[in-house]
């Protein structure tokens, strides 16, 4: 049964489940609804083949991964030791009242680490990219952080040596990337692209409700009675009504 054959009272019921406002009348709501339809459906590709008539849905291949890899495993648990580690450094330097600021960066630092790795553990490529970032942040933070804040930090440490100094921790940072960067690059095709279900929900959510009004394309339809323009979606067929002179039109 399609809409025009339903009455008001149920398309305004169906209107209320999908979220949609229930006010207007019986051709506003028809409208309404079909615009929800054409925003949710997926898209379907028609194929023409002499005279008959197939739909292709159209699909993606996604690279098989393997949830289990023991090497990103190992790599992931190595990341989060180490974020625990930068996370203890920044609360150990927070009693300190003029390392304050810089344990609160070396706390925030730690946490991102730990993602990080929890992402690697679950062989989530994007876990790799956020540790390869954060390391990133943190050598260049500690290539100045001793001429900031000086002496000992949760940041860096200080050999008393400038240059020595920055050469150790060029030298640490260098290492970081090198131990994390070549596993991304050898099992970046293997590895599952985005994030795990809960956290890709609402990323997806986010962008379907962005993206829903500009999904729908309509057409311009120009009343016989007084000439107003109305815009009306392009899958809609049937009876609809001119807001401006009530005239009823068949589309």
């Amino acid at each position: 049964m399609g809409y025009t054959d339903m009455t008001l009272l149920e398309l305004k019921v169906l209107c209320k489940e999908r979220g949609l406002m229930v006010s207007g009348k019986k051709d506003d709501v028809i409208i309404r609804l079909m615009e929800n339809d054409e925003a949710i459906a997926p898209p379907n590709q028609v194929i023409s083949n002499n005279s008959n008539q197939y739909i292709h849905h159209n699909s993606h291949q996604v690279p098989l991964s393997n949830d289990k890899d023991v090497l990103m495993i190992l790599l992931g648990v190595g990341i989060i030791i180490y974020s625990l580690f930068r996370i203890w450094t920044g609360f150990l330097f927070l009693s300190v009242g003029s390392q304050v600021l810089a344990s609160l960066i070396a706390i925030v630092i730690g946490f991102a680490f730990m993602t990080g790795g929890i992402l690697t553990t679950m062989n989530y490529k994007n876990g790799l990219v956020i540790t390869l970032l954060v390391l990133l942040f943190s050598g260049l933070l500690s290539l100045v952080a001793t001429s900031i804040f000086g002496g000992i930090t949760p940041l860096s440490v200080d050999f008393g040596d400038d240059e020595f100094t920055k050469t150790i921790s060029l030298m640490c940072s260098t290492t970081c990337l090198v131990i994390v960067g070549v596993p991304f690059l050898i099992n970046m095709d293997s590895m599952k692209p985005g994030f795990p279900p809960g956290l890709e929900d609402i990323f997806s959510s986010q962008r379907s409700t962005n993206n829903s009004n500009q999904s729908v394309s309509k057409i311009s339809y120009e009343c016989p009675s007084c000439s107003q323009t109305l815009r009306i979606p392009s899958t809609y067929s049937g009876i609809a009504t001119c807001p401006k002179c009530k005239e009823q039109m068949e589309i």
